[in-house]
C-alpha cells in the first residue's frame, strides 16, 4: 500500500479562507470600535497573533490552538480551525514521510479528541503503526495499545459502510482492507502469548481475505508452537505408560492433542503452500514450510505419500 496524504475537504484551504485583520476589529453593527476600549481586545490580539504568524505553521499553529481554546465562541472560529486541520494535515503527513509514530499518535489523538470518527487518521495510524513498527524487523510493539484501539475503532467504522476519504474509491477493498486491521489484532495478541485469540483474528482475516498467504503461514506457524508444547508434555510421560498396550486415558488425551495440533499445521500450511504457489516474495518460505510440512504429513500419514500434494491442491484457486 501507498502512503496516501489526508486530502479531504475539511482539510483544503478554501477561497477567502482567511479573515482580514480589519474585520475583526469590529462589532457587528457598529462602527470601528477604539482597541482601548473594546471589550473584545483580547480576542482581537490573539486572532491577530495568529494571524500574523499563520504562514509559519511551527508559529501559527501553537497560536490557533489558543485562539480556538480560549474564544470556542470567537467570530473568527471557524477559519482558525480550518487552519488547524489543515495545518496538522500536513505535519502529520510529515511524521509518517518519516515514521516518526510517535508524532504521528500526538495529532492523530489531536484530531481524533475533535472527531473520535475520523476514519481518515484511524485508518492512517493502524496503517503506519503497522508498516513501521509491528510488520518491521525487527518488530517494534511499543504502540501496540494504540494499534490496537485505532484497527477496532476502524474496523467498526468500516463495517457500518464507512470508507476511508484517504483512499480512493475505486482502489478500496473493504474485505482486504478489514483483513489487514485484523491482522494487526492477530501480531499484537501473539506478541501477548495469547495465541488462541491471535488464531481467532487470522482465521476471521482469511475468512476476509482468502488469497492472503500470510494468514496460512502465521496460522500453521502459531499452531507448531501449541504442538510443540503439546509434544513436551507427552515425552515427559513415563515410556512405560506411553508404550502400554492399554495406555491410561491421561496418556490417550495428550496423545491426542499432539496430533490435533499437528494435524492444524498440516492444514495451515497446506493453504499457504497452495494460496502462495505464485507469490515470489514467499519462495524462500515456501522451501522452508515445505519441508517441515513434508516431514509432518508423513509422521500423521505414513500410508499415504500422494496425500500431501492432494491437499494442497485441494485449496488452490481455478
Amino acid at each position: 500500500m501507498k502512503r496516501w496524504l489526508i486530502v479531504t475537504a475539511a482539510l483544503m484551504v478554501l477561497a477567502g479562507f482567511y479573515v482580514p485583520l480589519a474585520r475583526a476589529g469590529r462589532v457587528a453593527g457598529n462602527g470601528p470600535v477604539a482597541a482601548q476600549d473594546d471589550p473584545k481586545k483580547a480576542e482581537i490580539d490573539a486572532y491577530k497573533a495568529w494571524y500574523e504568524a499563520r504562514n509559519d505553521s511551527a508559529k501559527g499553529l501553537p497560536l490557533a490552538k489558543t485562539y480556538v481554546e480560549k474564544f470556542p465562541s470567537g467570530a473568527n472560529v471557524a477559519y482558525v480551525k480550518g487552519y488547524i486541520a489543515k495545518t496538522r494535515g500536513e505535519f502529520f503527513n510529515q511524521a509518517m514521510t518519516s515514521k516518526d509514530v510517535a508524532k504521528m499518535i500526538q495529532l492523530g489523538n489531536e484530531a481524533l479528541a475533535e472527531d473520535p470518527n475520523s476514519l481518515d487518521y484511524l485508518y492512517l495510524l493502524a496503517y503506519s503503526i503497522r508498516q513501521d513498527e509491528l510488520g518491521a524487523s525487527p518488530r517494534n510493539f511499543a504502540h501496540s495499545a494504540e494499534a490496537v484501539d485505532y484497527s477496532n475503532r476502524a474496523i467498526k467504522l468500516i463495517d457500518e459502510g464507512k470508507v476511508p476519504g484517504v483512499v480512493k474509491k475505486e482502489n478500496f477493498n473493504k474485505n482486504t482492507t478489514l483483513a489487514y486491521l485484523y491482522q494487526n489484532l492477530a501480531l499484537v495478541e501473539a506478541n501477548k502469548k495469547n495465541t488462541d485469540k491471535a488464531l481467532e483474528y487470522y482465521s476471521k482475516a482469511s475468512s476476509l481475505d482468502a488469497s492472503d498467504p500470510g494468514n496460512y503461514l502465521a496460522c500453521g506457524s502459531l499452531h507448531q508452537v501449541k504442538y510443540q508444547a503439546a509434544l513436551g508434555k507427552y515425552q515427559a510421560i513415563p515410556e512405560a505408560d506411553r508404550t502400554a498396550a492399554e495406555p491410561k486415558p491421561e496418556v490417550k488425551a495428550s496423545l491426542d492433542e499432539v496430533n490435533k495440533e499437528a494435524d492444524a499445521v498440516i492444514n495451515c500450511w497446506a493453504h499457504f503452500m497452495a494460496v502462495s504457489a505464485t507469490n515470489t516474495a514467499y519462495a524462500s518460505t515456501r522451501t522452508q514450510v515445505g519441508t517441515a510440512l513434508t516431514d509432518l504429513y508423513k509422521y500423521r500419514h505414513p500410508d499415504d505419500p500422494g496425500g500431501l500434494q492432494k491437499l494442497i491442491d485441494q485449496y488452490k484457486g481455478p
